[in-house]
């Protein structure tokens, strides 16, 4: 029978692959090789597979409730290196790549290779497909997030900016179609993966977002263009003789003129970085936590004391001020479950 991976958790090396070991799990004990500890290879294989869950649980906390997907695409990696064929873990660095996108270098490419490369056997299915119907959604996501940036009441900043949105629409058309296969692939191989209303979804996304790219397109100088095909997956753009005399929407940003070459209007990220929002959260609920603990402190000082009156001075702001960063605290939480609410990403 095949060895399997077992993990020591009696060696003192830090690192985690000093620890890792081949077990057969017909014998009926196991040395590990570095320690020599002495175990059952269910406890060396249980071991294992608890490292790799852990380490996939804290890259999906990472993404779906701090919305960090730089981190999160790392601890992926991480997990990878153990096992490469992962498939949560690919799947999961597919969707850090589409919330890392920016607006001129496009992730959608590389995200689209991973998925296409990426086979669900070996891993749960049903995990599979709830994980593709994530990157359906974040790919909905993306293109609301990048049709605003490039765009000034519904006229496109420029033809630059046009031929760049229908760019990255087109790669998100080719990445949902991708999706449409693979979950009907699903339901021919399997009787228990029907989800029919998963492929309903994806047919009319696809062919909602294929009218959206036939549509001509107005920019802020007036002109219209259509969309004439594309060639090496670059837009070949025809102008149209619709034009506008509307003064308001020839708005042109100054960062925009040929004259002001190498400046940028347009930021290349393309979500909101949550990253800062994080750490000053889990900062005020570290001083909350110890304002609560020298406010106790004063307090119990304040009793012992009796008529000490400048203890009862410091316990009084330190209630103060332990009121107000819990507030703090409450008022951000509230925030970051809108933030998460809005995102559908939330896990557990």
């Amino acid at each position: 029978m095949a060895t399997k991976k077992g993990l020591c958790l009696h060696c003192q090396s830090k690192r985690i692959d000093h620890r890792i070991f081949q077990v057969n799990p017909e014998a009926s004990t196991c040395f590990c090789p570095l320690c020599m500890k002495e175990m059952e290879p269910k406890e060396a294989i249980d071991n294992y597979t608890n490292l790799i869950k852990n380490m996939l649980l804290k890259a999906d906390n990472t993404l779906f409730v701090a919305c960090d997907p730089s981190l999160a695409y790392q601890q992926y990696a991480d997990t990878l290196e153990f096992e490469p064929n992962e498939a949560h873990a690919l799947i999961g660095r597919i969707l850090c790549l589409i919330y890392m996108g920016k607006v001129r270098k496009s992730y959608l490419k590389e995200a689209y290779i991973l998925l296409e490369n990426t086979s669900y056997k070996g891993c749960d299915l049903n995990t599979f497909v709830n994980f593709l119907e994530k990157i359906n959604v974040a790919l909905d996501e993306y293109d609301l997030a990048i049709n605003k940036k490039l765009t000034f009441r519904e006229h496109y900043y420029d033809l630059d900016c046009l031929k760049l949105y229908w760019t990255h629409l087109h790669d998100i058309i080719k990445m949902k179609e991708l999706i449409l296969s693979i979950i009907k692939q699903l339901k021919k191989n399997y009787a228990s993966q029907q989800n029919d209303e998963f492929i309903n979804l994806l047919e009319y996304s696809i062919d909602e977002k294929q009218k959206i790219i036939s549509l001509e397109c107005l920019t802020t100088d007036g002109k219209g263009y259509k969309l004439s095909k594309f060639v090496d997956d670059k837009p070949v753009v025809s102008e149209t003789k619709s034009e506008t005399s509307n003064k308001f929407i020839r708005f042109r940003l100054s960062t925009l003129n040929p004259e002001e070459k190498g400046k940028r209007v347009i930021q290349d990220q393309v979500f909101k970085d949550y990253t800062l929002i994080i750490k000053l959260r889990k900062v005020s609920i570290f001083l909350w936590i110890l304002l609560f603990v020298l406010a106790a402190a004063s307090l119990i000082t304040m009793i012992l004391m009796k008529d000490d009156k400048s203890f009862f001075v410091i316990f009084l702001a330190l209630a103060i001020v332990f009121f107000l960063s819990g507030a703090g605290v409450l008022a951000s939480s509230l925030y970051w479950r809108i933030v998460l609410k809005k995102r559908e990403l939330r896990i557990g």
